[in-house]
């Protein structure tokens, strides 16, 4: 090889390094937002979760609630109903009054 084809060789190596650098470094670069986006994701993740969980609780609280609700009307409609029944009774001939 010459001197001259020497230098050309040399060059071409150092240009083709500080392209791969340039490139390295954007590829850092992209790598460090990515990691930035990830976590932001995780972030949000993380309040949706806890979101749905506190969701979850209120609406068990309300199913609770509700059973409840629902039980004391069955209670109350079965006392109607055995007033009623024993007030039909009372009363003689199936209720009616004679007439």
């Amino acid at each position: 090889m010459t001197s001259d084809q020497v230098e050309r060789a040399i060059e071409t190596l150092l240009t083709n390094q500080a392209t791969f650098e340039t490139q390295l470094e954007r590829t850092n670069q992209q790598i460090e937002q990515t990691n930035r986006q990830i976590e932001q994701t995780n972030q949000r993740l993380e309040m949706h979760a806890e979101t749905q969980t506190e969701f979850m609780q209120i609406v068990l609280k309300h199913i609770e609630a509700q059973g409840e609700a629902n039980a004391s009307i069955r209670d109350s409609i079965g006392n109607l109903t055995a007033t009623v029944d024993r007030y039909i009774t009372a009363r003689g001939n199936n209720g009616s009054n004679g007439s």
